[in-house]
């Protein structure tokens, strides 16, 4: 049987090694600012990069309050975007993991009454099923709700942000976050990490 089972790998091996080969499933072609991402199974994905503003983020990480405790990241990734945080008070059983810095941008967790939140920061955009947004585009604030969960997305210095509010607690037909609150959890960021 193990001798059946060798043969049949290794005739399906031969065959492999036998056929045409495919191009990569993901090439990139450069376009300006933007970039076009193809895959083997998907439709060309607009993606947006741009220049991050450093010099303004140090400007207003300088302005933070004095009491404000940041903290220490985790990842060994090079910081591409200001990390920005918000300020809140949490007992010992709801601290958050600490923030995570990634190749392409950082989250970080928190776990609040009534939801938890995840704030992402990233230097590219992906404009999924749309044409790529236009930069002046990128600086309002867009909320967006669903079965349980808001999302708040917004762009400073340059890089994109998302926040997601995910609901633990549903006592309104807004579910647990009004988009007055989300805009008022955005506007208390403040810069935590900068180059």
């Amino acid at each position: 049987m193990k001798a059946l089972l060798l043969a049949g790998v290794g005739a399906l091996a031969l065959v492999a090694c036998t056929e045409e080969k495919a191009p990569g499933p993901t090439a990139t072609v450069p376009a300006g600012d933007e970039q076009t991402v193809q895959t083997a199974s998907a439709p060309q994905v607009p993606v947006v990069e741009t220049q991050v503003n450093w010099e303004a983020a140090r400007a207003d990480m300088a302005k933070r309050p004095s009491d404000v405790v940041v903290p220490q990241s985790a990842g060994t990734d090079p910081l591409v975007v200001p990390m920005l945080l918000p300020v809140i008070v949490q007992t010992a059983s709801d601290r958050p993991s600490p923030p995570r810095v990634t190749k392409d941008g950082y989250f970080a967790n928190y776990h609040l009454p009534r939801y938890d939140v995840i704030v992402n920061g990233s230097q590219k955009a992906y404009a999924v099923g749309a044409p790529a947004p236009a930069a002046t585009d990128k600086s309002d604030m867009k909320f967006q709700t669903s079965d349980g969960s808001a999302q708040l997305s917004f762009s400073r210095y340059g890089a994109d942000y998302l926040i997601e509010f995910e609901c633990r607690e549903i006592d309104s037909p807004e579910g647990c976050i009004t988009e007055a609150q989300a805009r008022e959890f955005a506007e208390s960021l403040f810069v935590a990490q900068s180059r």
